[in-house]
């Protein structure tokens, strides 16, 4: 089989030919390090590099396989690993120079469960410095570029997993979201990401205690993704905020004819760029023509919605870093040192205010999400920034009007703040500049399989990836980190 339809394999397709002894975890393996060294030259996804262990790896897998024995659900796969993620005994940065020599002595309960389904990490994935930009660049690693255009950021900070996936690295990784970390890579990489509900995978502390943060899949298909998101799920010993029972998503989902889907644009406060509105009406048409019901809706949310979530992101993540920004403050990058240095300012009142906005805005969409199946709204306003911007000091315009360069143009944020509604992001088109943009799917607390009914919809009528003439035309090198 040519390398080429390897590395573009999904990872469901993988497994079957696995199972019938039609193809080895070993040529897989060789194909997509092969890629792997190939796109790291002008993507720059890497943190680290394990192929030596993962060839071994995938040899035992094949070996398994051949003699017939018991296989995990992602027996033999490739694996891209977020760094954010540690492993013990592997190194665990952040992405920041001060930790450059810290080693992790434990490792995150998604990345266990999915090692004990039998995947194979062979590429751990750059973030922005402590995840905390959605744009992917540090000082530690340099800049990670969009395999669809490079030019531009492939966004953050799950944006080394995205840039990974979608440049043919593996069909599957792990991310996390905070703000939109999972859900704005798979929109800028054309890719399938879910953000799972508060509690439904396990998180680490102390972040698995803050309804923001969630740990979660991307993958090129969502068939791939309920793949990943089904070893993740499920409650953990060591995270006392994680669900009982495992909930297990199907793996098909009935037509959504006759269902009724709101559509908000622009959340009632965010500038949406015209190519993103026209490529989310493309969307809509395709919902339209499976037999959907698709209405416009008016949220009445207002720019208070951000002033609370940042007042609570200041606490969480800005408040944290604090002593790192004492004692390394000239070793930080721009982004990181100003979200540590407007959280001095932020008080326990401005936490508490974004507690009660939770209320204020579910007020609208609790009652909404129970006369509409779904709510449908663009990823983000446009399809991507520049590789190196910089969401202190950058300009960002939408449309000829300038907006805040840091997260003005990423539409992921409000749904952080009502964490316990589940939300998956899928691609909706491509802008002019070749960068993909994506359609977020949100649905009521817990009513995680809504949201892929929905998706699944729109990738039946328009899927990703299946023909050549949907993937990235990266030009790539044959010389390796």
């Amino acid at each position: 089989m040519a390398s080429t339809d390897l590395t573009w394999m999904s990872a469901t397709k993988a497994l079957e030919l696995f199972k019938a002894r039609k193809l080895s975890p070993v040529e897989m393996m060789d194909a997509v390090i092969a890629r792997a060294k190939a796109v790291q030259p002008s993507l720059n996804p890497f943190s680290n590099l394990h192929f030596d262990e993962a060839r071994g790896k995938a040899k035992a897998a094949e070996a398994r396989y051949s003699k017939g024995e018991a296989t995990g659900a992602l027996e033999g796969l490739p694996l891209a690993v977020k760094e954010e993620a540690t492993i013990a005994g592997l190194p665990a940065t952040s992405g920041s120079l001060p930790l450059k020599d810290n080693i992790a002595d434990e490792t995150l309960a998604i990345v266990e469960r999915c090692f004990d389904a039998g995947a194979i990490m062979h590429v751990r994935t750059t973030t922005p410095e402590f995840s905390s930009a959605v744009i992917t660049h540090s000082k530690l690693w340099g800049v990670t570029r969009n395999p669809w255009n490079p030019d531009y950021t492939p966004g953050g900070s799950s944006g080394g997993t995205a840039s990974a996936i979608a440049s043919g690295v593996a069909p599957i990784g792990t991310g996390s979201d905070i703000g939109g970390s999972i859900r704005v890579p798979a929109s800028t990489c054309g890719l399938v990401g879910f953000k799972p509900p508060y509690g439904r995978n396990p998180e680490g502390r102390i972040f698995n205690l803050d309804h923001f943060a969630v740990e979660g899949p991307l993958a090129r298909s969502i068939e791939d993704c309920v793949l990943l998101q089904n070893v993740m799920a499920g409650p953990h010993p060591r995270d006392i905020a994680s669900l009982r029972p495992k909930l297990t998503l199907p793996t098909s989902f009935k037509s959504v004819k006759g269902v009724k889907i709101a559509l908000s644009m622009d959340l009632g406060f965010i500038r949406v760029s015209d190519e993103v509105r026209k490529n989310t009406m493309d969307a809509v048409a395709k919902l339209r023509d499976a037999g959907a019901i698709v209405e416009e809706v008016d949220l009445g949310w207002t720019a208070a919605v951000k002033t609370a979530a940042f007042g609570h992101l200041g606490h969480t993540m800005g408040a944290g870093l604090e002593p790192m920004l004492r004692r390394h403050r000239h070793e930080l990058t721009t982004y990181v040192a100003a979200l540590t240095d407007s959280a001095r300012n932020s008080t326990g009142q401005d936490f508490l205010e974004a507690q009660r906005m939770v209320g204020v805005i579910y007020d609208t969409l609790g009652p909404l999400l129970q006369r509409y199946e779904a709510l449908i709204c663009p990823t983000t306003a446009i399809p991507a920034v520049a590789a190196d911007h910089c969401p202190v000091t950058g300009h960002v315009e939408i449309d000829g009007v300038a907006v805040d360069p840091g997260f003005d143009w990423v539409m992921t944020w409000p749904f952080n703040l009502m964490g316990h509604c589940p939300v998956l992001s899928v691609p909706s088109g491509k802008g002019r500049n070749g960068v993909p943009t994506g359609l977020q799917i949100v649905a009521s607390p817990y009513e995680d399989e809504k949201v892929f009914r929905v998706g699944a919809a729109i990738q039946n009528a328009d899927p990703w990836f299946t023909r050549p003439a949907r993937r990235p035309k990266l030009k790539t090198s044959r010389k390796g980190k």
